[in-house]
């Protein structure tokens, strides 16, 4: 395989990505696990019981270790990106619209992330429909 500019440049700006990604799962996951008091709040006010919460940050920590190893990246990132799926349904529910922008975006990076560190991810799924 020859290493080009744009090959090498493509790689740095995943990685950029996934360090951002990997900063924000470590920063909410170990609040949500430490018992941080505005995230136990926001759980109760949705009605989430509070193991809810603990199971979300430790997948959310789970999603950051998976990150930064680049052979499971993409099973980082597409955790990571059900959590998004279900934060956005929370705000979006709770007519939180304000904060559905941010998760937004990081679904996006997951997604990004999940289909260039896998890109036979959905070849593979369209096969395994049609058998």
């Amino acid at each position: 395989m020859t290493v080009t500019k744009g090959r090498i440049a493509k790689e740095v700006v995943l990685w950029i990505i996934t360090l951002l990604l990997a900063l924000v799962c470590l920063r909410v996951g170990w609040l949500k696990v430490t018992g941080n008091i505005f995230w136990v709040r926001d759980f109760h006010r949705w009605g989430y019981p509070d193991w809810f919460r603990i199971v979300v940050g430790i997948a959310e920590l789970a999603s950051m270790a998976f990150l930064l190893i680049p052979r499971f990246a993409s099973y980082g990132a597409a955790l990571f990106a059900v959590i998004m799926v279900g934060a956005i349904y929370t705000h979006a529910t709770h007519n939180e619209l304000s904060r559905l922008s941010f998760n937004l975006f990081l679904l996006a990076l997951s997604l990004i992330i999940a289909f260039t560190r896998r890109p036979n991810f959905l070849k593979k799924l369209r096969e395994s429909g049609n058998g």
